[in-house]
């Protein structure tokens, strides 16, 4: 089969990395993947990486007439025009990875009308905006060639089905197929630890704490911000390590030099590789906000042997609630998040092992790429199986 995975991208981020990890999948069983987005930051580097996954990066982007509320006739042939490169790449089966609410929804238009059968990825929680209801007609016609759906998390599930049950087939399956990560890249390196620690300025004695992502509004770096600057008053050799970069970059540096925390706190700008910078640090910080639909991060510091802490809310209790490597915060309180991050700091070297030795276990056991990988494949088969294509997955 010829599978085309699309998506509404606007910056390089964890759906984009499960697009790769799934181009990387569906090559290997045997299957052209071509893969379409808008332009986004970083877009030729995240190019690079699905060509080395072995997919082909095609210019697909459909004119956005639902999402856009432009729904007179000339909009949608517009729309339309874009049918022709669907026929030129000779696509079988299609992947729309929705971002958000109904972000995506003219891509499925798109496909129905080509008769295109294609599966939804949903990667973050809805919240309850729906379309207007002029809109639903062309949200239904638009829904008419989907096959099937995962969610990464079964909060992002229930959140998809609140807003999609009345738009979907009947009996259309939803199922919930975790993100996951290679475990072996992310193995603790004593020798990498300690390199770029040095080159850092950090010492054996600092205790780092690791926030990692975009830098925007919705990862809320500037609560990890607040929650830091409470945590290095009871404990001074704290120090934060901020990997990635955003839209709340200038906001970060401005409150970093009001809190007078220049000489504890450290912005790496975006990195090609945040393997070592977990490995050199003692905590991971999670502190996204309502729509995190599953914190790849989280599961790439458990996978580096440090233990995190993260919002006690319904998505990372579904994922991460097993943990004893994980502590969940009230995501509005910071006095929690400053003592869970104490309680850790606190412990002495035994106990710190033995708390790396939990995060990693459990990071083989529930977060490995292999699991997620398995579902997948058979996620694909089964719908190609509905297709009746000739063609097995």
């Amino acid at each position: 089969m010829r599978i085309l995975i699309c998506s509404i991208s606007t910056a390089l981020g964890g759906m984009e990395r499960r697009i790769e990890a799934e181009t990387k999948l569906l090559t290997r069983l045997g299957h052209p993947v071509f893969v379409a987005t808008p332009r986004f930051i970083k877009l030729s580097q995240w190019q690079r990486d699905i060509k080395a996954a072995g997919g082909k990066y095609i210019y697909w982007r459909p004119y956005k007439f639902i999402e856009r509320q432009h729904l007179a006739a000339p909009f949608r042939w517009l729309a339309r025009l874009s049918i022709p490169m669907l026929r030129y790449y000779k696509i079988d089966l299609a992947h729309i990875a929705l971002p958000w609410n109904f972000v995506g929804i003219s891509l499925a238009y798109v496909l129905s009308t080509a008769k295109i059968p294609f599966v939804l990825g949903v990667h973050c929680k809805f919240d309850s905006k729906t379309l207007p209801k002029k809109s639903l007609p062309f949200a239904k016609q638009a829904l008419r060639s989907l096959k099937g759906v995962y969610a990464v998390s079964a909060p992002v599930k229930d959140s998809f089905i609140r807003l999609y049950q009345d738009l979907i087939p009947a009996a259309t399956p939803i199922d919930v197929i975790h993100n996951g990560i290679d475990i072996e890249r992310f193995q603790p390196d004593a020798a990498a630890r300690q390199a770029l620690r040095k080159r850092l300025g950090f010492t054996e004695e600092h205790f780092v704490v690791m926030f990692c992502g975009r830098l925007h509004i919705h990862k809320r770096p500037m609560f990890a911000l607040q929650v830091f600057a409470e945590f290095v008053k009871s404990h001074p050799q704290g120090r934060l390590l901020i990997v990635g970069d955003g839209s709340e970059i200038t906001a970060l540096k401005t409150q970093i030099d009001t809190l007078k925390l220049q000489d504890k706190v450290i912005l790496t700008g975006q990195v090609a590789d945040t393997t070592p910078y977990y490995q050199a640090s003692d905590c991971y910080l999670s502190t996204s906000g309502d729509i995190e639909g599953y914190s790849l991060t989280t599961a790439e510091a458990l996978a580096s042997g440090i233990p995190a802490i993260v919002p006690n809310d319904d998505v990372f209790t579904s994922v991460y609630g097993a943990s004893t490597a994980v502590q969940r915060c009230n995501p509005d309180v910071p006095a929690e998040w400053c003592q869970a991050l104490l309680s850790v700091a606190r412990l002495d070297a035994a106990a710190r092992q033995l708390l790396s030795q939990s995060a990693q276990t459990f990071a083989q056991t529930h977060l490995s790429v292999e699991f997620m990988n398995q579902k997948l494949a058979l996620f694909y088969e089964n719908i190609a199986s509905e297709c009746s294509h000739s063609t097995p997955l």
